[in-house]
């Protein structure tokens, strides 16, 4: 379940308008959603707030050996007073990562940022296409705090430029041991994405190693600066990254494809593409992925499908032409609505208007008539939903991870379990984007297992 400060700037996000799976760092964020959950360790219990529509504030105390925790706090100068806050109001799908549904890339360019773009930005706080209040540039702030010693700050720094440009600071720094005299370690990894819709551009910096990045996407297809009336009916995408470090002569570079079906939702009932009502747009929404790490030799497709609204599969295959190691990795979420009904407003007491009537006839003055009063009907309340999901991975070593997420009263619940090899460790050919295939070889005994369960409980207000 993501946390609280996620919560919030991934709302960041969406309020300056940006593209999040425009990236190819987001190639295969379908799939990490479903096969790469974690599971809590321990118990841990997260409080956080919305104290202010610009503020927001989270606290987490966790057991994993000794008592730990961290202290967070975020300021935004666009202002989100109708996101819900309250951990009772939040809607768990916004918190519980499951199929992501790839959006159609949109051009952020100034000729559409028309009068109702601007009045609905206005009344979330934003004047779109990243700017806040007073014309100023969309800024969020976020630090978090993590306790006892040796203690980390991890710091972000996110500034949108321009309707294409978007700044990103992440800090890292790490205290020593409390009798130690040495300087805190420090990394600083600084982003400059450039987003145009038809393709995208990611520059990074990181200060440990000197490392230089670059990450690009390109859509195939109209470009949407020029063609945005043209809807359709899925997206392909190509993309590549690279990595270069003139202190340690690291070099890592990988590739991938992604296909995806597009929401049938976004396509105008007018449109030419629109086949006829008998044969529905998409009706298993589904995502398929390739990624390469020529370096690495290691190749991995993976394929996810929504089979109906509560129920989506995944499935991953990854194979290395340099150790002839394979892994296969499978999985399902599975998501729970029940229906408590609600009694409407102003019905209390209407099945008792019958015994009324029989004591007037007998008893006027028990219950006086009184003047007749206009109807008003009562307000539209819908059915106070529970929804909770299940989900289930498993790879060729059987290494099982079981975690359910709900909602109990107004607490937001994650509770899990994981069984495998104790010494199990990600494959060097599961790799995705964002990684250039930097990730240790698998290993593990089979006949050593782990057991591990865990429970993260969430309040906020």
């Amino acid at each position: 379940m993501l946390d609280f400060m996620d919560y919030i700037q991934l709302a960041f996000a969406e309020r300056t308008q940006w593209n999040r799976d425009n990236s190819y760092s987001s190639l295969t964020a379908t799939t990490q959603s479903l096969l790469d959950f974690t599971t809590p360790e321990r118990v841990r219990v997260h409080l956080s707030s919305l104290s202010t529509p610009n503020f927001a504030t989270s606290y987490t105390l966790g057991t994993v050996g000794l008592i730990e925790g961290s202290v967070s706090y975020l300021y935004s100068n666009i202002s989100f007073d109708n996101l819900p806050s309250k951990s009772a109001l939040i809607p768990l799908r916004n918190l519980a990562p499951g199929y992501r549904q790839v959006q159609a890339p949109i051009a952020p360019s100034v000729d559409s940022w028309n009068w109702d773009s601007i009045l609905d930005g206005i009344k979330s706080g934003s004047n779109g296409y990243g700017q806040g209040p007073d014309g100023q540039k969309a800024t969020l702030l976020h630090a978090t705090l993590h306790l006892p010693p040796p203690t980390t700050l991890n710091a972000l720094f996110l500034r949108r430029i321009s309707p294409t440009m978007q700044l990103s600071l992440a800090v890292s720094s790490t205290r020593g041991p409390p009798l130690s005299t040495s300087a805190p370690q420090a990394t600083l990894l600084t982003q400059l994405s450039h987003d145009t819709g038809k393709y995208s551009n990611e520059y990074l910096f990181s200060t440990d190693n000197s490392l230089f990045g670059w990450r690009g996407l390109w859509n195939f297809g109209p470009d949407p600066r020029f063609h945005n009336d043209i809807q359709r009916l899925s997206l392909l995408s190509a993309g590549a990254e690279a990595y270069y470090s003139p202190v340690s002569s690291l070099i890592g570079m990988s590739t991938g494809l992604r296909f995806s079906t597009l929401p049938a939702a976004s396509i105008p009932q007018s449109s030419s593409l629109i086949p006829s009502p008998s044969a529905p747009i998409s009706t298993f929404p589904y995502t398929l992925t390739l990624t390469l790490t020529p370096l690495t030799g290691s190749l991995s497709t993976s394929y996810s499908l929504r089979a109906s609204p509560n129920l989506s599969f995944s499935s991953r295959f990854g194979f290395n032409v340099y150790s002839w190691e394979s892994e296969m990795v499978a999985g399902f979420e599975l998501w729970r609505q029940s229906k408590k009904p609600k009694l409407a407003a102003g019905n209390d007491g209407a099945d008792l208007e019958w015994a009324r009537r029989k004591v007037r006839v007998w008893d006027p003055s028990a219950f006086p008539l009184a003047p007749p009063e206009p109807e008003i009907p009562p307000p539209n309340h819908e059915d106070e939903t529970q929804e909770s999901v299940l989900k289930l991975r498993v790879d060729q070593s059987w290494n099982v991870r079981l975690l359910w997420e709900g909602r109990v009263k107004e607490l937001l619940v994650s509770a899990g379990v994981g069984l495998g090899p104790s010494s199990f460790s990600p494959s060097s050919y599961a790799n995705s984007p964002g990684t250039a295939g930097a990730q240790g070889s698998g290993g593990g005994s089979p006949a050593s297992y782990w057991r591990g369960v865990g429970v993260s409980v969430s309040y906020s207000s």
